[in-house]
């Protein structure tokens, strides 16, 4: 096996390399998860042209029947002196698996213990994880502007649990950036702040994806209210209500859109954001208070209450189970939501003590890693459960 040394890269670049279409999306899109940056290669020529644009930490190689299509890759990548790991997967007693380790250990390849398939994703995370470790903060953050311009942006969705029946009542939009050379980058590190001049674009491309996205679902019988986030001081421009009006669907199954504003920016401006919230109605454009925390009181204070929707912060909801003075804000807030008939949703909750703490403290919506991951649209279609979702200790099942 060869030693990789030398070579230091921020995010490693993975090769999976298949000609059957499903399981070369499925290891794409687990791989990019993993913090990978993911190369589709249909064949050994897709293998030999994107290794030499840039060079693989890792190839993946499923095995489906004969060992020859795996054996052409294996010859490209020793013909290209590739530093590469190499993973294979098959069956546990497939020939072809054992011929193709055997001729990438003559060929001089670094070759991984071969995956015995079906397998599980933290039994290939476990294979591969020297290889991607745990990545560092960007030290500069991303240009918006160039992301924008170059179609690095994306939306991923997490679904909102209804906490009584156990189902996907909805989802939020998050804004991601698939960066060429970083992999997927996290929003802290190219979302400005407030009314930035990119901060419009940044909106307009959030509204306009999240609805294509809605019709997309809609299609796959899978229109659920879909939530996104637009500041305050964007949607104080009345030619971006306009916009607004213009983007949302004609169709019969269209329940509306949800825009969270953060609740620090509404509490700054509460008239504007009543204003607001009153005229986006007409177009069927509801305003939820978002990451509400201790400054609840101030819409307790309210002569009338315009919202749609309070979603409490995660740095409240978390941990709530045994922290008494989370505990009293969240039971300040579900009896706020509860006076003016409006739903609470309990954010980032992680773990099953909280999740029944949030159940037991009557919050109607729960978001958080213990039900759902943010996932990539087709992902999130393709896994959102039609079936009550059950919270074990070790997550949802």
């Amino acid at each position: 096996m060869r030693r990789r040394f030398g070579r230091r890269r921020m995010t490693p670049h993975a090769g999976i390399a298949t000609a059957e279409p499903h399981a070369r999306a499925f290891l794409c899109e687990t791989l990019a998860e993993l913090g990978f940056v993911v190369h589709a290669c249909a064949d050994a020529h897709d293998v030999a042209t994107e290794n030499a644009a840039v060079p693989f930490d890792l190839v993946v190689l499923p095995l489906a029947g004969e060992a020859r299509p795996a054996a052409e890759v294996l010859r490209v990548l020793a013909s290209a002196h590739s530093e590469a790991a190499v993973l294979l997967i098959g069956g546990r007693h497939a020939l072809p698996l054992a011929a193709a380790f055997s001729l990438g250990e003559e060929l001089k390849l670094s070759m991984l213990p071969p995956l015995t398939a079906p397998f599980r994703v933290d039994e290939l995370a476990a294979r591969v994880a020297h290889i991607c470790p745990p990545r560092a903060p960007l030290q500069a953050p991303v240009d918006l502007d160039e992301a924008l311009a170059s179609g690095w942006l994306e939306l991923w969705y997490q679904a909102k649990v209804d906490l009584k029946s156990m189902l996907p009542q909805g989802a939020e939009a998050l804004c991601r950036l698939r960066h060429p050379h970083w992999g997927i980058v996290e929003p802290a590190s190219f979302l400005p702040n407030g009314a930035d001049p990119p901060m419009r674009a940044l909106s307009e491309f959030v509204v306009e994806r999240a609805m294509a996205d809605w019709l997309t679902f809609a299609r796959q019988d899978t229109p659920l209210a879909l939530a996104v986030n637009v500041p305050l001081a964007i949607l104080r421009e009345p030619d971006f209500v306009r916009f607004l009006w213009s983007r949302v669907p004609a169709h019969p199954q269209f329940g509306g859109l949800l825009i969270e504003v953060n609740a620090s920016e509404m509490v700054r401006d509460l008239d504007g954001a009543r204003a607001v919230a009153r005229q986006l109605r007409f177009a069927n454009i509801g305003l939820s208070i978002d990451d509400l925390g201790p400054e609840w009181r101030e819409f307790a204070a309210l002569p009338d209450f315009p919202f749609v929707e309070i979603k409490v912060d995660a740095a409240v909801a978390s941990g709530c189970a045994v922290d008494p003075e989370k505990r009293a804000v969240c039971s300040g807030i579900v009896e706020l939501a509860a006076r003016h008939g409006v739903p609470t949703v309990a954010e980032g909750i992680e773990s099953a003590e909280d999740f029944y703490a949030t159940r037991e403290l009557g919050f109607d919506l729960l978001q958080g890693f213990v039900c759902a991951r943010p996932m990539e649209p087709r992902k999130f279609v393709k896994t959102l459960p039609r079936l009550p979702i059950e919270v074990t200790p070790n997550g949802p099942r």
